[in-house]
């Protein structure tokens, strides 16, 4: 196992890991702007608008994982120190795409930034691996007629830095800084005796996936690959057969919480009962297909019988049946 430790004035690495030159007690509502709660002990979670990100507390600093934007990590920066009189000696990132990772350049100043050595590849591509699929011209730029959704629409003005109507992964990376410590299939921080272990769990939404482990805490900390009681809004591209692979990773450490990158804390069993839904869907487009039936006869009918209460159902359920159609059939 790769281990960091960091004090005031050094940090060391030891093992193989790899240097390179974002409270209060009420349960949270998705769709809040910008509000601290706190987890469980020192762990607080922070929360934007629809993205979550966690932070712990410690005698010599935080480790925090995602930054999220520019905007919220320079709120967060500010409500960290008023409340807390310290600084974040730490940023996790859980992968590269820019509506997690971006903002880092806030904590620049202070932090030691670490990733899985995915991300160092990840960040230097044309194009962020979700912004890469909406590039239809296939010309290494997003142009804003291909901004179409996974935010790049409603921030594409953020992301264009001179103003040519086109973003390269230049302009939307320049607010997450590389990592200066990558890792490939686990490592641990330490700082000011508290522990926090980072997992690889395999590819599943993203090749550079990091998971989170609070062992003191018994909580874990995953984003846009494992969901409690929510229906994402994609799955990458990646089969179901991968997400099974990570998932089943996660719940192989010892936790019983679950906090997500959106949505609600959960429990330890959440996580299966995400699998169930993913396996439900791939059988439910498969027959689907067996039957006969198109693609957008199943937009409309396939039906998910115990999960109509879960966060965006409808509103992302025709999509996920359309995805889930495109990897079955693809060569």
């Amino acid at each position: 196992m790769n281990i960091c430790t960091k004090s005031r004035s050094v940090w060391i690495v030891l093992a193989t890991a790899a240097c390179s030159p974002s409270g209060n007690d009420q349960a949270p509502v998705e769709g809040t702007v910008r509000e601290i709660v706190n987890i469980t002990g020192d762990l607080y979670e922070a929360r934007a608008r629809f993205h979550n990100t966690v932070f712990l507390v410690t005698p010599e600093g935080i480790i925090l994982a995602d930054p999220i934007s520019i905007d919220f990590a320079q709120w967060l920066k500010a409500e960290l120190s008023e409340r807390f009189e310290t600084t974040v000696e730490y940023v996790i990132y859980s992968h590269h795409h820019p509506d997690h990772a971006s903002g880092g350049t806030v904590f620049a100043d202070t932090a030691t930034f670490v990733g899985h050595e995915g991300v160092m590849s990840a960040l230097d591509a044309p194009l962020p691996s979700n912004a890469a699929t909406l590039d239809l011209n296939a010309d290494g730029r997003l142009d804003r007629a291909e901004a179409t959704g996974l935010a790049y629409d409603t921030d594409f003005d953020r992301y264009d830095r001179n103003g040519d109507d086109s973003l390269t992964g230049l302009e939307i990376n320049a607010d997450t800084p590389p990592p200066d410590i990558v890792y490939s299939e686990h490592m641990t921080i330490t700082l000011g005796g508290s522990s926090v272990g980072l997992i690889h769990p395999g590819p599943a939404h993203s090749d550079d996936m990091t998971v989170l482990l609070f062992p003191e805490q018994r909580a874990v900390f995953g984003v846009d690959f494992m969901h409690v009681k929510r229906f994402p809004v994609t799955l990458g591209g990646y089969p179901v057969a991968e997400y099974m692979d990570a998932i089943a990773r996660v719940q192989a450490l010892d936790f019983d919480i679950v906090v997500p990158g959106h949505g609600d804390v959960g429990e330890a069993n959440d996580l299966a009962l995400f699998l169930g839904f993913l396996q439900d869907l791939e059988a439910a487009v498969a027959g689907g297909i067996n039957e006969g039936r198109s693609v957008q006869e199943m937009r409309e009918n396939l039906a998910f019988p115990g999960y109509e209460n879960w966060l965006l159902y409808e509103a992302r359920r025709p999509n996920l049946v359309t995805e889930t159609y495109e990897l079955l059939t693809r060569p």
